[in-house]
Order: structure tokens, then C-alpha cells, then sequence
């Protein structure tokens, strides 16, 4: 018997649904042949026979499974196959009749069966009632307490279960150290008006920020890449730039590609495109994979910092805050200029934090210069 067990499908991923099983129980298989098909947060996989047998699945499509769990059963003979299904009814049998047999204090009425049953009370909670003759309305009472007892809860969506498992993994498995930088930015304020006049589309920061991040990469590898062990980095063998969006629908990730990144025009592009997505929470596996840094977008007003995760098999995360307006004094005058907060937050084992402010002091002198060169 061959066990088909859930890999670790990537960096950020323990968990995965399966989206289709492609073949009956008992079905004759050859090495090589489409099984299942698992979806991640970040790209769909299928999965298939690594020897021949006989398929016996062991989950259900739309089921969610964990890394290292046994999604199907492969055996050598359909004799074996059944041998194993007649141990696991009797397995089942015996532990129906401890079931039974704990219940035998006490008899439900037909109208109490079909309500336990429909609740899933216990053989512990039924006992606690103390009576032989068990009716609907001592179960009434029975599920009353329990409501009661119970804290209220909200269950979180699917994509918000994917967020956690992200970040409790990057807190787990990432050191990381955070610098926060001022940035003017009234000229990259009037450029970006400017740009998306010319274009039609709106550009903020996160339209402008992923192609400067890019033209940075040559300059500062270690932001561009992720440890392969406690030793060894990896250089990222392409810029692909995360940016952060929630339209409400939850948080997501999609990842705009080095190709797109040689020009804002088509950055703006594909930023329209996954806002569109966001809202709908319609992304594909392929939108949301093979980042090697991000953005995170938080300029809504008065957001002064915020203090990003960094994504496990990444080494930094960048944070772009509200716009704020201050005094200044110019040639004895006084006037408004704006300013946000540029955050970085760095895997302490990879950067340190000369790196680290070298890079933003970089990064800072072209955002608060964009605008003087725009494309004609």
C-alpha cells in the first residue's frame, strides 16, 4: 500500500483545498496518471501516481487538507484494497458499539434520536441529564445551555484563514527589524496627477513604487531574494513586486511581473486589472505567486506608519503611509508642502540596517524626484 500524502506545496502554504478527485475508488491507475487536483492560495497542482495500483481516495473534493496528510491510498491488488476497507468498517463498528454502550444508561425517545442526531450531543452531555428516558424537551433545555455556554464567534472566510497561516509564519520564522523614513512628495504628487491625466487611469504609490523597487534590485540583491537555509541566500532570479489590496472583499497579494515593470503605462494596467480582481476575489494561483518583494499600500488619511510582516521566503516589506501636510520655511517664507512615512521592515539575518537605510535613503531620492523625467 502506497500512501499519497500532501507535500509542502510552497513557502507560504500548509494548508491546501482539494479542488477535484479525477479518479473512483478502486480504479486501476498507471504511474503517471492525473489523481487529484489541490489549489493554494497561490497556484492550483495537480497531483499524480507515482506507481501503479488501485486508487482508494481518502478525502472529498472541497475538502481542506494539511501538509503531510494522506489525501488517497494506492494499492497493489484490489484483494489488499478490500482487506483494508473490511478493517476500517470493523474499526468503525467497534467504535459505534463503545458508542452504544455508553449510551445504554439511558433511552432516547424517537422524537429525542432525531434531534440528538441533528445537534451531535455527545454520549458526555446526554449522561448529564440524568435520566433514563431522555425526551425532545430535556434536549430543548440541553441545547439551551449550550448556546449559552458558548462564546459568541464570527468564523473568518477562506482567504482570511490563508492571511493568518501567513503571518503567524513569518512572526515564527522571520527576525525582522523595521525603519521608518520621511519622504516629501509634491512633485511625485503632480507627476502622478500628471501621468494618469495623460493616461486616463488613476496612479498613486502603488502604481509608481513596484518600477522603482525594480530599477533598485542590481543595486541592493539582499531586499531581492529569500534564504535557502541559515547560510545561504538566493538572489531572486526575476523582480516580481507584491502590492497589497483590499477592497473589502479581503486581503490579497497579486504580483506584478518583471516584464511589466519597464513601464508605468503597463504597471497602471495590470494595478486596474487586480483592483478589479480584488473586488470580486477572483484572483488565479498564477496572480498571486512568485513575489520577491512588496508593497504595503496604506494611505488612507491620517495613517501615519504601519508596520509590516515580512512574507516567509521573502527578506523585506515595504509600507507607504497616509499623505500629511506640515509648515515649512522657504527663503524666510512660509509654506504647505506634503509628506508620508516610508517604512521597511528587513529580515535582520540577511540585512542589516546600514544596508537597510542605504537602500530607503535610494529609494526616498527617486520618489521624491518623480515626476522630473516622465515618459513622453
Amino acid at each position: 500500500m502506497q500512501k499519497v500524502i500532501i507535500p509542502q506545496l510552497n513557502a507560504n502554504d500548509g494548508e491546501c483545498t482539494v479542488q477535484d478527485i479525477h479518479c473512483p475508488a478502486e480504479t486501476a491507475v498507471k504511474a503517471g496518471d492525473l489523481l487529484a487536483t489541490l489549489e493554494t492560495s497561490k497556484a492550483v497542482i495537480d497531483v499524480e501516481a507515482e506507481e501503479a495500483g488501485y486508487f482508494y481516495p481518502l478525502a472529498k473534493a472541497q475538502s481542506e487538507l494539511k501538509t503531510g496528510e494522506t489525501l488517497a491510498l494506492i494499492f497493489a491488488s484490489l484483494e489488499e484494497l478490500h482487506a483494508f476497507k473490511e478493517t476500517a468498517a470493523a474499526e468503525s463498528a467497534a467504535a459505534e458499539a463503545a458508542v452504544l454502550s455508553a449510551a445504554s444508561l439511558y433511552t432516547l425517545s424517537n422524537q429525542a434520536k432525531a434531534f440528538a442526531e441533528l445537534h451531535q450531543f455527545t454520549a458526555e452531555e446526554l449522561s448529564s441529564l440524568n435520566k433514563k428516558v431522555i425526551k425532545l424537551s430535556d434536549l430543548a433545555g440541553l441545547l439551551e445551555q449550550r448556546e449559552l455556554a458558548a462564546p459568541e464567534h464570527m468564523p473568518l472566510s477562506k482567504n482570511q484563514k490563508q492571511v493568518a497561516r501567513t503571518v503567524t509564519a513569518s512572526y515564527q520564522t522571520i527576525p525582522r527589524a523595521f525603519l521608518l523614513m520621511k519622504v516629501y512628495c509634491d512633485q511625485a504628487l503632480a507627476g502622478m496627477r500628471e501621468l494618469g491625466a495623460r493616461l486616463d487611469e488613476f496612479v498613486g504609490f502603488g502604481e509608481v513604487l513596484p518600477g522603482l523597487l525594480a530599477e533598485l534590485r542590481d543595486e541592493f540583491p539582499f531586499l531581492y531574494g529569500s534564504l535557502r537555509d541559515e547560510e545561504t541566500f538566493v538572489p531572486a532570479a526575476e523582480v516580481n513586486v507584491g502590492v497589497t489590496l483590499d477592497a473589502g472583499t479581503g486581503l490579497y497579494i497579486p504580483v506584478i511581473r518583471q516584464a511589466d515593470l519597464a513601464s508605468i503605462e503597463r504597471v497602471t494596467e495590470v494595478m486596474a486589472e487586480y483592483k478589479y480582481k480584488a473586488l470580486r476575489g477572483s484572483f488565479e494561483g498564477k496572480d498571486l505567486a512568485d513575489g520577491c518583494i512588496t508593497v504595503s499600500l496604506n494611505t488612507s488619511p491620517d495613517v501615519v506608519s504601519v508596520l509590516p510582516i515580512i512574507l516567509p521566503g521573502q527578506t523585506g516589506m515595504l509600507s507607504v503611509g497616509g499623505v500629511m501636510k506640515e509648515l515649512a520655511l522657504k527663503d524666510g517664507e512660509v509654506s504647505e508642502r506634503s509628506y508620508l512615512h516610508l517604512g521597511l521592515a528587513y529580515d535582520h539575518r540577511v540585512v542589516n540596517g546600514f544596508y537597510a537605510v542605504a537602500f530607503l535613503t535610494r529609494l526616498k531620492e527617486r520618489l521624491e524626484h518623480f515626476g522630473a523625467a516622465l515618459p513622453a
